[in-house]
């Protein structure tokens, strides 16, 4: 795994106007044009590096990447997962800057990516593909990142260009946007001193129905449910039970990872790691279960999955094939229902259905839904 810079230290002014909060997991500033910076929100599992990354020149042999601005611990460069030469300096010119002149085989023989902090850069010309901080829905109206201080970041549909803006001296940028449509092939590419990256390419998704990971145990799994850009991987360790897990995020941004025999405890962590995003992790684990469900079969056809439950469960979640539908339903004392297009399913389809709470909390074990003709 990569080494991650600590992200307790607190970062106060950086220049005239601009103060940062000390939690920078909540509060970054961003550029809105090419000649101001604010403040903006950032999601809360992301925090943002505490240095601007910039790649200078190469030789046959070499790569020269300076890393500048606020850093106060040590800063290490090196290829994903420990593959190769790793270099670590504080920095110790007045700008609190470090220069690395890296092997540039490493990075070839990794994909052209290394890794500095929870960034991974991928390597093209004298200029790093730009990093995307967040997934991009129907709903966003922006789209944030990292680049070089000082380089054009541009955010093109085809050959339309949607948005153009300058990169501040942190390394961030902000692109404003109107709502694209459903699957819309979105690319960032950043320029500087008559350079152009190579892309960095995402897809339009859905609005998250899932905003943190949901957990949940079955007769024979623990199942972790949660949202990512396609093809992000998401790797799970528990350091309680040593339970190890791996997933893939599919094309509809939805990952399902499945445990055999629900070695799982409240310490469980999760790496998101993709090259056009910013890699972070974050924490989940196994609810408190206090009630339960227990659904009848649903026949092909049928709109609604109904059943009886127990506890304060006052809405459910429907897993198809290891998609969530989103949370609803109708609980009463006399059971519940929960509607679900008939559409969505088949014989032979894997249907788990799971009880929430008020909060929004799961309370239940996951139930098979048999499905009949």
């Amino acid at each position: 795994m990569k080494k991650n810079i600590s992200k307790s230290v607190i970062i106060g002014v950086m220049s005239a106007g601009i103060v940062l909060s000390p939690f920078a997991c909540q509060y970054t500033p961003l550029v809105d044009s090419a000649n101001a910076a604010t403040q903006a929100t950032v999601t809360p599992k992301q925090s943002f590096p505490m240095y601007a990354v910039s790649e200078l020149e190469y030789t046959s042999t070499h790569m020269q990447v300076n890393v500048s601005n606020f850093a106060w611990t040590p800063i290490t460069l090196g290829a994903p997962f420990g593959n190769g030469q790793s270099s670590s300096k504080w920095p110790a010119d007045a700008d609190r800057g470090v220069a690395f002149d890296y092997p540039l085989s490493v990075a070839s023989a990794n994909d052209s990516k290394l890794w500095t902090g929870n960034l991974e850069l991928t390597i093209g010309k004298k200029l790093y593909a730009p990093i995307i901080n967040e997934l991009v829905t129907t709903n966003s109206t922006v789209v944030t990142g990292y680049g070089i201080p000082g380089a054009k970041i541009t955010l093109k549909k085809g050959t339309q260009t949607l948005s153009e803006v300058l990169v501040n001296q942190w390394g961030q940028y902000k692109l404003t946007m109107s709502k694209q449509t459903l699957g819309t092939a979105l690319s960032v590419v950043q320029s500087k001193n008559n350079e152009t990256s190579i892309e960095t390419k995402t897809t339009v998704l859905a609005p998250a129905t899932l905003t943190t990971p949901i957990v949940y145990n079955t007769a024979t799994h623990a199942v972790v449910l949660g949202n990512g850009s396609p093809g992000e991987k998401i790797s799970l360790r528990d350091h309680t039970t040593y339970a190890k897990g791996e997933a893939t995020v599919n094309i509809d941004g939805n990952y399902e990872m499945r445990i055999d025999n629900s070695p799982t405890s409240s310490t469980m962590g999760l790496m998101h790691g993709r090259p056009e995003h910013y890699n972070y992790s974050e924490r989940t684990g196994t609810p408190q279960v206090t009630g339960s469900v227990t659904p009848t079969a649903i026949k092909v056809g049928s709109a609604y999955v109904r059943g009886t439950f127990t506890g304060a469960v006052t809405k459910g979640l429907l897993v198809i094939n290891g998609n969530p539908e989103t949370l609803r339903g109708e609980f009463t004392s006399t059971g519940f229902r929960y509607y679900v297009d008939p559409s969505k399913f088949k014989v032979g389809d894997r249907l788990e259905f799971v009880g929430f709470n008020s909060e929004d909390k799961v309370i239940t074990l996951g139930k098979t839904v048999t499905v009949t003709p």
